[in-house]
Parts: structure tokens; C-alpha cells; sequence
């Protein structure tokens, strides 16, 4: 994968069981650690995704001390079931999934946004994600990173999901039509229970 310098997380479950037999990609927009431009990984691949995830899983396990951003993994999970989730889940939930942040490159820090060059920039890597690891539904965290997608696929004629009336959207990766739904981003005080009911219908329809 020439174009991904930000590696994702793939779970240690997705290319075996996945999720309930369903390979499940979840999609961010980016991440904040630095300037990319002075660091010295510049040139490799970077698995600071990868780090996120490990030290989250670490926290829920007692292991490392919590960060306020850690709790958007946990709201997304509780969301997801329905429920307060028990580590147990919680765990297995990540260890199933993969979770790829689209912009390729980090922000300096938290409440910035991408420009629309940087957006720009990460297409190439995004569809070879795609490619490689063929997910079979990919849910997208936020309207911002949704509105700077590429728009080259198709919309379902009639699966409405939500009170906004939110279709799926498929991608193409050379293999398949992959479907790709928008929810608002977890940290965001507009995603809640409500919306349940929904992720359960979409992962019962795939």
C-alpha cells in the first residue's frame, strides 16, 4: 500500500471471524499528534492508529491511565449494542474491526481541521484500504470527514436507516460494491441511544 503512511488498526479477529462473520471498517478523520512535516517517521509508515486503539484496550484493562478521548471509543461501543458494555465486549469489539483514519496526515492538535488538500491528498490511500482489506461495511465517524469523500459511487434506492433519512452508499474497490454509512461523530453529544436500533438494522442487512 504505497499512499497509506498511517496504517490502520486491524484487529486480531478481523480476517477470521470479523464481526458476527461481517468484516466491519470504522472510519475517521483524523488524527492530532504533531507536525508530520518535522517528524522523523516523515518517509515510513506510521502506527500511531495503531497505538490508539492498543492503548485504549490497554486502559479498559486496567493497564495505562485514562484520556478524556478514550471515551469516544466506549460511547461508540455502547451505542453500537445498545447497552453498557463490560470490557469483555468491549474488547472483542476492537479486536474484530478495523478502525482507519482517512486524512493521511496528523493535525498539530485538537479542534483543527483538515484543509481540503490534505483530504484531497488521501484518496489514493484510502481506496488501496479498500482494496487490501475488503471490508464489508465501512461506517463513517462524522459529517465533515462524509462531505469531503469521494462521491464516485452510488446511492441505495430505498434503505433509510435514520430520521434524516440516511441511505447507504457504496464504494467500489475492484471486488465488490462496498456499502458506507454516516452516523455523527461519537464524541458528539447528538449521538446516542437513539440510534441503536439503527447500527443493528444496518449490520443485520449486510
Amino acid at each position: 500500500m504505497e499512499n497509506v503512511k498511517l496504517r490502520p488498526w486491524v484487529g486480531s479477529l478481523y480476517n477470521s471471524t470479523g464481526l458476527n462473520g461481517r468484516k466491519l471498517m470504522i472510519l475517521g478523520e483524523s488524527h492530532y499528534c504533531g507536525d508530520c512535516d518535522t517528524c522523523k517517521k516523515i518517509n515510513e509508515k506510521c502506527d500511531f492508529t495503531t497505538w490508539v486503539i492498543e492503548n485504549y484496550l490497554l486502559y479498559k484493562n486496567g493497564k495505562v491511565k485514562f484520556a478524556p478521548s478514550m471515551n469516544t471509543f466506549t460511547k461508540f461501543v455502547n451505542v453500537f449494542y445498545g447497552k453498557h458494555c463490560n470490557r469483555e465486549i468491549i474488547t472483542n469489539f476492537w479486536n474484530s474491526i478495523i478502525f482507519y483514519n482517512y486524512v493521511q496526515k496528523s493535525l498539530k492538535g485538537p479542534r483543527m481541521s483538515p484543509t481540503n488538500e490534505m483530504f484531497k491528498n488521501s484518496l489514493p490511500a484510502f481506496y488501496e484500504i479498500l482494496k487490501e482489506y475488503n471490508p464489508d461495511i465501512i461506517i463513517i465517524w462524522g459529517e465533515r470527514l462524509w462531505n469531503n469523500l469521494p462521491k464516485n459511487g452510488y446511492w441505495s434506492e430505498n434503505k433509510i436507516f435514520d430520521e434524516k433519512g440516511g441511505k447507504l452508499y457504496f464504494y467500489n474497490n475492484g471486488k465488490k460494491n462496498i456499502p458506507a454509512y454516516l452516523i455523527y461523530h461519537p464524541s458528539s453529544s447528538y449521538f446516542g441511544y437513539k440510534y441503536s436500533k439503527y447500527l443493528l438494522e444496518l449490520m443485520k442487512i449486510i
